[in-house]
Order: C-alpha cells, then structure tokens, then sequence
C-alpha cells in the first residue's frame, strides 16, 4: 500500500508560481506608488478629504510634463506586464497534467480574482477621467487602492470625487484608498 504525500510536485510548483504572482503584483504596487514623487500623509485630526502633500524638486514645467506622461505610460504598461506575466504562468499551471481538481480550481480562482481587479481598475481609471482628470492609474490590492492623478494638487472636492469613484467600484473602506497626485 501506497504512502500518500502531503506535498507533491504538484503542490510545490503552484505555490511557487501562486508566490511569483503575488510577489509581482506587490513589486508593481510598490513601484506604481513610490515612483510618483509625492506622498500622501493624512492625519486623524483632519477632515474628510483634507491631504497633505511633500513634492519633489524639479528643472521645468515642460520636463515636468514629458516625465508626467511618460510616468503614467510607464506605469500602466507595467501593470499590464506584470499581470500578463501572471496569468501566463497560471495558464501554464493549469496546462499541467499532473494537477489535481484542487490546484486547477485555485490556480483559476486566481485568475478570475486578476480579470475582475482588471475590470475594476480600468472603471475606476474612466470614472476619474470623467471627472475631469487628463490621466490616472488605479491599482488594486488585497484590501488597498492606490490611485495616481495627473494634478498639479488636489482640492478636497477632488479627493472626495476619486474615493466616490472607487467606493462605487470595489468594497474597499475610505482609510484604505491612497491618492497620489503626480504632476
């Protein structure tokens, strides 16, 4: 009689892809949020909306306005290389004959989640747009948003307007939204 193993071959590969894809969407989030060269800082003691934000020096308004662009193409061309690479290796795990039921409904699962945060991110980011704003980029996480602007600054109509568009499109609280303006 056969000893079962708890941990196959299986199981070790999709976790180490279910690892790779998780470690490239935290990767894109981290560079989508951190290349923008503002923070947001927002304080208990404020109100709604109210944002404080620190800008980074530099040379010229037009170099200001060729890095703008080329940050948000950037940024939206790596989040789509980012997830196109993650559901390419989902689809290659699930091309796998060696997978049980299991591992096929979780690597699937995954990528159902991928598509719907896709479609959410890609709402959002016309939401914003018809708001007023020349471009945005929205990133979803497990239980974040991050949003990036094209503004010089945010009035706090203007903040409120790209929360309402990401509450009307995810379930994520009003604490856990980070809007980045980049100029």
């Amino acid at each position: 009689m056969k000893k079962k193993k708890i941990f196959g071959a299986k199981q070790v590969v999709l976790a180490a892809l279910l690892a790779a894809l998780g470690g490239a969407v935290w990767l894109n989030m981290q560079y989508s949020t951190v290349a923008g060269g503002f923070v947001q800082s927002t304080s208990s003691n404020k109100n709604l909306g109210d944002t404080k934000y620190v800008a980074t020096v530099s040379d010229s308004s037009a170099l200001q306005t060729a890095a703008s662009t080329d940050y948000f193409k950037t940024a939206t061309a790596d989040r789509k290389a980012a997830r196109e690479e993650a559901l390419a290796l989902l689809e290659d795990t699930l091309k796998s004959a060696d997978l049980d039921s299991e591992a096929k409904a979780a690597a699937t699962d995954k990528m159902a989640l991928i598509a719907e945060r896709m479609e959410k991110e890609a709402a959002i980011e016309t939401l914003i747009k018809a708001k007023g704003f020349e471009k945005a980029v929205a990133v979803i996480g497990d239980d974040n948003v991050t949003v990036i602007v094209s503004a010089e600054e945010l009035l706090p109509s203007q903040t409120l307007q790209i929360q309402d568009a990401v509450t009307s499109q995810t379930e994520i609280s009003l604490q856990n939204i980070k809007i980045v303006n980049k100029k």
